[in-house]
């Protein structure tokens, strides 16, 4: 029974990295169940047994990635600022894009807003769990004042402005929104 559980597990990933890819890059509406079960080396049978629809197969594919990325993203209490913003670029550089390509489609599909609005909500923890040194003792609106600021400095929208707008290497697009942290931080009276 093991040896099946695993198996299936094995299955389950090997969909769900199939689905990230074709969601990363054709619009929601192209992507087919049979495309993702082609891409994966399974069966349209297989795809519609364990998720029923491409919403569903979205949802789980979707999830399982958000966690990859959380995991991603984690840094070590009391990290400085230029560790902070180099491991959150390490994830753009690998997520930015499908993220792009779902702001982009967010206004047509609810189910893409929502993931949205929940990455949008990680991101603020992500914020006030990273740079608690710079917002621990504020509340009220100053306190709001320094989690927006600094979750604008190291939005994806920003990765994407440098990188891809503009352009520029990620060696410098990192020490742009390093720039951006530190401004902010220092607004705050230079605590870093």
């Amino acid at each position: 029974m093991g040896a099946r559980a695993e198996a299936a597990q094995r299955t389950i990933e090997s969909i769900h990295a199939a689905a990230v890819d074709l969601f990363r890059s054709r619009p929601f509406a192209d992507v087919t169940l049979q495309a993702v079960a082609e891409a994966s080396g399974v069966t349209l049978q297989t795809i519609l047994r364990r998720f029923g629809s491409k919403e569903n197969l979205f949802m789980s594919a979707a999830k399982a990635h958000a966690e990859s990325v959380v995991r991603s993203r984690a840094v070590d209490a009391g990290a400085d600022v230029g560790s902070i913003v180099e491991t959150l670029v390490a994830s753009y550089e690998e997520m930015g894009d499908l993220g792009w390509r779902g702001v982009s489609q967010e206004d047509q599909f609810p189910l893409i807003k929502q993931l949205l609005d929940d990455a949008r909500a990680r991101h603020r923890q992500w914020v006030e769990t990273c740079f608690a040194d710079a917002i621990v003792r504020t509340r009220g609106q100053e306190r709001e004042r320094r989690v927006l600021l600094l979750f604008a400095a190291t939005d994806f929208y920003i990765w994407k402005l440098y990188r891809r707008d503009l352009g520029l290497s990620r060696r410098l697009a990192t020490a742009r929104m390093i720039d951006l942290v530190n401004a902010v931080v220092y607004d705050f009276g230079g605590q870093r």
